[in-house]
């Protein structure tokens, strides 16, 4: 199946299609038809494509899908799977240390249990470029104030999180 049936099958209105193609993106896929699959995620509501979905974005490997899933993390459309995309971006085990400044956002503007997903991404991390985490550290510590009190103590471990991988960074 090319990426053009594979898109094509995405957008079908038969289930059993759907759910054919997601099987096959669990085993075949690639970062070029995540966006189809995040957007089919957005615009379902059938649990049991959204509970797929949900599963191959848990048990992603290829590093190259990192630049689209932060994307729609970053794209306010999509607010209503935010949760999910993060909670993926700490299950999946890839690498989203280059977008440290995104997650901070978010821990900054989220409820709790958002930032809760935020700090167990970030604390996943075993390496920050310093200048980007001395860049979120800032914001961080910029916005204490704006840090609602059941969310402080997780605040204030973030910061601990951030500035110890800074400071000992895995080999």
């Amino acid at each position: 199946m090319n990426n053009k049936e594979i898109i094509k099958n995405l957008r079908s209105e038969k289930t059993s299609i759907i759910l054919d193609t997601l099987k096959y993106i669990s085993k075949n896929g690639d970062k070029d038809i995540m966006v189809e699959v995040i957007e089919l995620l957005h615009t379902t509501s059938n649990t049991i494509l959204r509970d797929k979905i949900i599963n191959i974005l848990e048990n992603l490997r290829e590093q190259d899908c990192v630049p689209p899933i932060t994307k729609a993390i970053e794209n306010s459309d999509y607010k209503d799977i935010l949760s999910i995309m993060v909670s993926s971006c700490w299950k999946n085990s890839l690498d989203f240390n280059e977008y440290i400044e995104v997650f901070t956002d978010i821990f900054i503007q989220s409820d709790f249990q958002l930032a809760f997903d935020v700090f167990t991404v970030i604390d996943n991390f075993e390496n920050i470029d310093i200048q980007l985490a001395d860049t979120c550290l800032l914001r961080l510590e910029n916005s204490v104030e704006d840090i609602k009190n059941d969310k402080k103590p997780l605040y204030f471990e973030l910061i601990n999180v951030i500035e110890n991988i800074k400071e000992n960074p895995a080999e």
